[in-house]
């Protein structure tokens, strides 16, 4: 090989590492964090579902704590990092979250199904879990969730947002998406306003149900919850929420000795529904 091919082969190889390496950088999770102090993670319900609309949530404590907020594996932000076939999604997203986190024993947040992988993460980690508020959180055995699709809130005021010739069309795909997000809101206008932030890339639908397959195969036990009940620092219900009364029948039993926050007027956004007495327990939960 002459000279001049040899040093085009050598630029080609250079390129070749080069991209290689922008490869691997760009398959780290992306974490959007806020404020100093503390390190609090915000672990996002669905599952599968986009962690943007925590930013208020962000917003509120970043005066006291680092508050940092990730989408999972395959959803939003991380939605083009690849799922391994041969371990299950959940096991992915706790050594995610795992990996983002520091070193130092944090708080964590979790609503909804972000509870339950907030306890599970503490199960799998507990040196490094500080403390844990859960929120709206569904319980270990899953008896909130059984007749889900009866106990949402179904708003005429909603369905009457599709017309007839848009059905069949991606207008409906998001009617449907916004539907479901104001299903789980008292009030019918709030939700649907609430609901115009998010699309079809804010959800996996298929992860969705494949993480809850996944959980039922090897889910949480009461036992489990009250060996972690000196991490859990509150939990905080909504009194019309669509997980009510099973969850906080669950986990007042389970917990006798945790804090058990009750808030009348809303359903499944407490920060978005009665922030004011939302926020008030969640500067208290942590404080403690």
């Amino acid at each position: 090989m002459n000279r001049q091919l040899f040093n085009v082969a050598l630029i080609l190889c250079i390129y070749s590492v080069s991209a290689a390496g922008e490869t691997a950088a760009s398959e780290k999770i992306t974490v959007h964090c806020q404020g100093n102090g503390q390190p609090l993670y915000l672990i996002v319900g669905g599952p599968a579902f986009t962690s943007k609309h925590l930013e208020p949530i962000q917003q509120q404590l970043q005066d006291h704590f680092r508050v940092c907020r990730l989408d999972m594996r395959g959803v939003g932000d991380n939605a083009l990092l690849p799922i391994k076939d041969d371990i299950s999604v959940i096991d992915q997203w706790l050594t995610d979250m795992a990996e983002v986190m520091p070193e130092q024993p944090v708080l964590l947040w979790g609503q909804s199904w972000g509870a339950l992988q907030s306890l599970l993460f503490a199960s799998r980690y507990p040196e490094r879990v500080k403390a844990i508020v859960l929120s709206n959180a569904v319980d270990p055995e899953l008896v909130s969730i059984e007749d889900i699709e009866i106990k949402r809130y179904l708003h005429s005021y909603v369905e009457s947002k599709l017309s007839i010739d848009e059905m069949g069309t991606d207008v409906e795909k998001r009617h449907r998406l916004r539907s479901k997000i104001a299903s789980y809101f008292l009030d019918a206008e709030q939700g649907w306003d609430y609901s115009a932030q998010f699309d079809h890339n804010d959800t996996n639908s298929k992860l969705n149900i494949q993480v809850w397959q996944e959980y039922r195969q090897n889910p949480l036990s009461l036992k489990d919850i009250r060996q972690l009940s000196t991490k859990i620092s509150a939990a905080i219900y909504c009194r019309q929420d669509v997980l009510m009364p099973e969850n906080h029948q669950r986990y007042s039993s389970a917990l006798p000795t945790v804090k058990h926050h009750m808030i009348d007027g809303c359903a499944h956004y407490p920060w978005e529904e009665q922030p004011a007495e939302y926020y008030e327990l969640l500067q208290q939960s942590f404080a403690d």
